[in-house]
């Protein structure tokens, strides 16, 4: 099917269904949030770090666990978030978010892991997985660098990456055949996907997003592409926090947010992944598209008014 026929299919189903009211009526409760986390803490003044609240860190630690397995990007809804609220992004606040969400990763896959470490017959996907990692190791030291630095903190970079790699998305999604499961991954398979996980290092792209992208093209179905996505994302998240707690001491939040944000996280991250998988097996992605264009056409507007 050619691109522009497509495009147009994409069109008039958006336009015809009930996605964008709802959308709509879940965004507004979210806008109205931040505004408040905002009134609460309007931003610090010229060189001063403002601190991170305890109810500014449970509405992170939402973005976190809701943003983390729904491929809409966490690290750039988490630079948004973070700007609205007054107080730069802090790479080593959002690294102890994301050990709620690693626990909720663990916990939903704990049959899963105990399998491919102590089951023979599951010693080739667990190679497999593992090989899938090594892109991200190799790439994640350079881009870490540059992660906390324009463009990449820019709320209006990433409101670009969020559409762009949307689009490639829905493109994948749409296009794609249905034919392969998780027995047939190879390891070219492997470091393909690795490589889309690591180029979601870049906010904006989304780890889950890109993952299932790369799975997609490859011909795998939604839900294997993305069970393959969720158990190689453990190791690398693991590995994340490992190489940032020696900074978590540092972290500009009283210990009770940094509890309060974690837990959040923990508890939206692990309904977020049984909602995916359950959505994949009914729906497309066009409606994870809808959304990432929303923000980003949102953050743009705020950028122009001056708020970001």
């Amino acid at each position: 099917m050619k691109f522009p026929r497509l495009f147009s299919r994409f069109k008039r189903r958006i336009l015809a269904s009930k996605t964008l009211p709802r959308l709509a009526a879940l965004t507004f409760p979210l806008l109205g949030t931040a505004t408040a986390a905002l009134a609460q803490n309007p931003g610090a003044p010229d060189g001063v770090r403002s601190v991170v609240t305890p109810l500014q860190s449970i509405i992170l630690g939402l973005v976190q666990g809701l943003t983390e397995f729904i491929p809409v990007s966490s690290s750039a809804h988490l630079n948004i978030a973070h700007a609205l609220m007054g107080h730069p992004r802090e790479l080593s606040f959002d690294v102890m978010l994301s050990i709620g969400t690693t626990l909720a990763l663990a916990w939903y896959y704990r049959h899963d892991w105990r399998a491919l470490l102590f089951d023979p017959a599951q010693k080739k996907l667990r190679n497999l997985v593992f090989l899938a990692c090594v892109p991200a190791v190799l790439l994640a030291l350079p881009i870490h660098k540059f992660e906390s630095r324009p463009p990449l903190s820019l709320a209006t970079f990433n409101a670009l990456m969020l559409f762009l790699a949307g689009l490639v998305l829905l493109f994948a999604d749409k296009t794609s055949r249905q034919t392969r499961d998780l027995g047939s991954v190879s390891a070219k398979d492997s470091i393909l996907v690795g490589i889309g996980q690591a180029l979601a290092l870049v906010p904006g792209v989304s780890r889950s997003g890109a993952t299932l992208t790369a799975g997609r093209f490859l011909g795998f179905n939604r839900e294997d592409a993305m069970r393959f996505s969720f158990l190689m994302s453990l190791p690398i998240s693991l590995g994340a926090i490992v190489f940032k707690i020696k900074d978590f001491g540092h972290i500009n939040a009283p210990f009770s947010s940094l509890i309060l944000g974690t837990v959040a996280s923990a508890v939206s991250g692990f309904w977020a992944i049984g909602f995916l998988l359950n959505f994949l097996k009914k729906r497309d992605v066009t409606p994870f598209f809808i959304w990432r264009a929303g923000v980003a056409l949102v953050v743009l507007f705020l950028h122009t008014r001056g708020v970001l």
